[in-house]
């Protein structure tokens, strides 16, 4: 019988690396592994991230898990043959427990052992959890973290490569204080450090007392949050007049994104960028218009053609969201010498959720 992993967390926690890492440790005990991610709309970075490291992947992208949960289960259905099935919520969702994981346990995606919910925590967005900064996001948005760690089984602080030692302590402190039902776990997924530890603990914990707390939620509160998020996601084509530093093209454009958004006093939830030339890739990320903008995969060359596809979630209007990549790519285009061919830009906000069951 398949073992379901859900990894949750809020945007920019780094579910996806973190996955993959899970993904191969599992593999290299001899496991067979499929991955499941999900987005509200199409062209979805990190599905061609997870395949890029070669791992068996499938995306449910239109809603959220909780909200089509047929479609999830049709997901996990396509992955029942692999020991372990990993599956990534899109990051502004909660109540997991109810919605995903007890519906699960009761087989309503067949018979799947339901392991204990995990959830990532970025220790930059966590700080600004704690002062309850609201320069960054709203307390609604705050919300929202607060019910993804009450429901948690194990609350993973990831990027503590980041952290000195009294800065890690004083955030798993807070932690523990604050959510004494859950295990707080440490991890550097881009390092690749600690996931073998969390991995061991989940694996023996009880999967019948795990994913059995009972959460109060405001759904209007939770709704209205979630709404607060412009949602992009678009693809192109890059054709180089002559050729064109694709590490160069990608760093600039993340720049320029940022940079509009923090002109309009937004925050970013994440940004990232992903070029596939066909001979090698680059993805970049962004969790915050204070935080750097990070080159996580070089591509380390020039190229001619690729194709480019941007996922941004910011706390700005979806329609400025379209207006700024628009003009960023056309302007990126002029002074790096490349046309934007098939340009695909869909932005919005998320709708109200409507979970189909809530156990």
């Amino acid at each position: 019988m398949a073992k379901l992993m859900v990894i949750g967390g809020f945007l920019g926690a780094g579910k996806t690396t973190a996955m993959i890492e899970v993904a191969k440790t599992l593999k290299k005990i001899g496991n067979t592994v499929g991955l499941i991610t999900n987005d509200q709309t199409d062209y979805l970075v990190d599905t061609q991230y997870v395949e890029n490291h070669d791992l068996e992947v499938t995306e449910l992208t239109g809603s959220c898990f909780c909200c089509n949960y047929p479609g999830f289960a049709e997901c996990v259905d396509k992955m029942r043959q692999e020991d372990f099935i990993l599956a990534e919520p899109v990051g502004s969702c909660t109540d997991l427990v109810s919605t995903i994981m007890k519906p699960s346990k009761e087989g309503k995606a067949g018979d799947l052992d339901v392991l204990p919910l995990s959830v990532l925590v970025e220790p930059g967005r966590l700080k600004d959890f704690m002062e309850n900064n609201t320069n960054a996001f709203s307390e609604g948005v705050y919300y929202i973290m607060d019910k993804q760690m009450e429901e948690a089984d194990f609350i993973v602080l990831n990027k503590v490569d980041t952290l000195d030692a009294g800065e890690k302590e004083k955030l798993v402190s807070y932690l523990n204080e604050k959510y004494p039902a859950g295990r707080v776990m440490e991890i550097s997924a881009r390092e690749g450090k600690g996931i073998e530890t969390w991995l061991l603990a989940v694996l023996s914990a009880d999967i019948a007392t795990s994913n059995a707390k009972k959460m109060e939620v405001v759904y209007e509160t939770y709704g209205i949050a979630e709404a607060e998020m412009g949602w992009l996601n678009a693809k192109a084509e890059i054709n180089a007049r002559d050729s064109v530093n694709g590490d160069t093209l990608m760093s600039t454009l993340g720049e320029a994104l940022k940079e509009a958004v923090a002109e309009e006093g937004g925050e970013i939830g994440h940004l990232k960028l992903y070029l596939d030339t066909g001979k090698g890739a680059s993805k970049l990320s962004c969790v915050g218009v204070r935080q750097s903008v990070e080159l996580d995969q070089a591509l380390g060359q020039e190229m001619k053609r690729g194709e480019l596809t941007i996922n941004l979630r910011a706390a700005v209007d979806p329609a400025l969201l379209e207006k700024y990549t628009s003009e960023k790519i056309e302007a990126l285009g002029e002074s790096l010498g490349f046309d934007i061919e098939n340009l695909v830009i869909e932005a919005f906000r998320p709708g109200f959720p409507n979970p189909t069951y809530r156990m």
